[in-house]
Order: structure tokens, then C-alpha cells, then sequence
């Protein structure tokens, strides 16, 4: 058997490690856009480059790439039969486990007896992750009793899309906290820092239209440096600086309910906050991932939160990103108290900071 392995990441070093394969029957290693030469000790190539060769299969051992793989993959006219998504509940078509699976695509599911024979311990593993990912999404329901009449995200609108319902528990508790801080009157701006393309920044700017709200973010994902020690503690997989690139601070405005409230901030923060140093703040949402960016963002909005306030922060318990949690404790003891926290049982374990 011969088999090209897509990703040289933590996805592919994990595969490699559980000994499925044999190290003869690796023909190489396929990045889209090639960094190095050599991984593991096999040739690395870009995809264009392995058109002609023989090979059984190409594993797929990358998160949150796969639509671009199969469309690179397709456009440079591979068999797309030969594809296996090791990711199996996220589809290349980009929908989720509910969606259909293009018949193109071969994925491991437990009607495929010529995948599970060929190789059973990658069978094992990701029909057992599949289902914790279906009991996830089984999981997140909508609250059909709450009295709340302004529910955007059960509303048929532009709200009520897979990507507001497959993290329901974090942007409906935002809702209804925004209720309460609107019902308080509290008084102050509201922010996102780490926009990405908008889709928080978006339900923030709808449920608070008369305040201003200051996008913070460099739009060209994150800063270099920060991200390679991220990247040398074993925090983040090499792919995950490119990921966050795919967006402008054009796009978020353009998708805006009332964009003429929104305030781009563009650049590293904290330095894009300046001038800002007497600015309150009503509800905040810090979303960058990383330590350094996660304290920053705490020095900097936690004592600007108006009393009643909220901040949300996102990956605090995420397995992948230790460093949000590490940063909210380094900023509890730099402050020498404890913050109110109330952490949320949602799809990136976001931490709600009240004051």
C-alpha cells in the first residue's frame, strides 16, 4: 500500500505515532503551501507536484482545511475517491455531521468495510470521536421556555444560520446577558478583540445598536512572534497561523447590521487601543487565543468594565489553547484578587467575567 499523508501538523504526528503504518508504505508528506523539505524523514511535496504518481490514498490530516484540499484537489484533477478526511465530522463541503457527504469524498464511517480492513486503528479512533462529536451537537438545543421576545438566534434571519446554532450555548448567553445589560442601562462601549471575520462582532453590533463598538484586530491573523512561542510550546499546530488570514476589516464591516457604529481599531493590540485610555466598556469580547494577547487584553478592559458589566473569553477551558487559562491566572495574581468567573459549557469553553 501506498499512501500520501496532507499535513505535516500535530494531526499527522499524532497518526504517525500509533504505528498504522509502516514507514515503507509513506510515500511522502503534502503541504498546500510547502515550509520545509523534509518531514519524518519523507520528501514533502506541494500537491501540484504529486500529480502523476501512483498511490493508494491520501490521508487528510489537517483541521479546518478541508474544503480547500478538496477544492485544490479537484482543480488539480487528483482522484478525489483516493481521499480520506480524517477530521470525519467536518466535511469537505464545509457542513457538519447533519450534512450529507459528497459521494466524491471518502470518509471512515462504519459502513466502510474496505477502511476499516485497511486500517483499523484509524477506524477506531475516529468512529469513536465522531461519536462524541454527535452527542455534542445533540447536545445543544434551544431553550423553548425562556420569555425573552428578541431571540435573534430563533428568529428566521441572517442569525439563525449553522454557524450562530452549532455554538448556541455561547451566542445565546450572550443574548440574554446583553438583556441585562441593556435592562440595567448600563452605561459604556462595547469591543471585540480577535474579530477574525466578524461573526461575534456581527451579533454584538445587532443587539447593541446605539452603542459604539470598536473592533480591535490586525485582520491578517496573528502576531508572528507570539505565535511561534505558541507554536514551541506545543500549544498550536503549524497550520494555524495561515487559517486566520482569510478575512478583511471590508468584509466584517460589510456584514454589519449598523456598521456606522463600528469603530475598526486595525493592528497589534494593545497599541491599537491607544487614545482610548479613558473609554468604559459595557461588555467585551476577547477572542486571540494565545497568553500574552489574553493578559494584554485583560490589562487593558477588565478595569475600563463599567459595573454590571461582562467580559467573555474565549478557549478559557479549550484543551488546545492552555495559555488562555494560564493568562487569566497571571492577570488574577498580578491583581492580587480573584475575577467573578462563570464558565460556559459551549464549543470553544468560553469564560463569562462579570464585575
Amino acid at each position: 500500500m501506498n499512501v500520501f499523508i496532507w499535513g505535516t501538523g500535530n494531526i499527522a504526528t499524532e497518526y504517525l505515532q500509533c504505528g498504522e503504518l509502516e514507514k515503507d508504505e509513506i510515500l511522502g508528506f503534502i503541504e498546500t503551501k510547502k515550509s520545509k523539505d523534509y518531514f519524518e524523514e519523507k520528501k514533502v511535496y506541494e500537491p501540484n507536484e504529486i500529480i502523476g504518481m501512483q498511490y493508494d490514498y491520501i490521508m487528510v490530516c489537517v483541521h479546518g482545511y478541508e474544503r480547500e484540499i478538496y477544492q485544490t484537489a479537484m482543480e488539480l484533477g487528483l482522484d478525489l475517491k483516493k481521499l480520506i478526511l480524517l477530521n470525519n465530522w467536518e466535511w469537505a463541503d464545509g457542513g457538519n455531521i447533519y450534512t450529507s457527504v459528497p459521494a466524491c469524498c471518502r470518509v471512515i464511517s462504519s459502513y466502510d468495510i474496505h477502511v476499516q480492513s485497511i486500517f483499523p486503528i484509524l477506524y477506531e479512533k475516529f468512529i469513536a470521536e465522531n461519536d462524541i462529536q454527535a452527542r455534542r451537537y445533540i447536545a445543544i438545543s434551544q431553550n423553548g421556555f425562556d420569555l425573552v421576545d428578541d431571540t435573534l438566534l430563533t428568529t428566521k434571519n441572517s442569525f439563525a444560520g449553522i454557524s450562530y446554532q452549532t455554538d448556541y450555548f455561547r451566542y445565546r448567553t450572550f443574548e440574554l446577558l446583553a438583556n441585562e445589560i441593556i435592562q440595567n442601562k448600563i452605561e459604556g462601549s462595547v469591543a471585540e478583540v480577535g474579530v477574525f471575520r466578524g461573526t461575534f462582532s456581527r451579533l454584538i453590533n445587532a443587539k447593541f445598536p446605539e452603542k459604539t463598538l470598536y473592533l480591535f484586530d490586525t485582520f491578517d491573523s496573528f502576531d508572528k512572534d507570539e505565535f511561534e512561542q505558541e507554536l514551541a510550546l506545543g500549544r498550536v499546530p503549524e497550520d494555524f497561523f495561515d487559517g486566520f488570514k482569510k478575512t478583511s476589516e471590508e468584509y466584517v464591516l460589510s456584514i454589519m447590521p449598523y456598521a456606522q457604529r463600528c469603530i475598526v481599531r486595525k493592528g497589534l493590540f494593545p497599541g491599537t487601543a491607544e487614545g482610548l485610555e479613558k473609554e468604559k466598556y459595557a461588555f467585551v469580547s476577547i477572542d486571540v487565543d494565545f497568553e500574552i494577547s489574553i493578559l494584554e487584553g485583560l490589562r487593558y478592559f477588565y478595569p475600563r468594565l463599567e459595573e454590571g458589566g461582562a467580559i467573555f473569553i474565549h478557549d478559557y477551558n479549550n484543551r488546545f489553547l492552555e495559555g488562555v487559562k494560564i493568562a487569566v491566572k497571571k492577570y488574577e495574581e498580578e491583581m492580587g484578587f480573584r475575577l467573578k468567573k462563570i464558565p460556559l459549557a459551549d464549543e470553544g469553553g468560553t469564560l463569562v467575567v462579570v464585575k
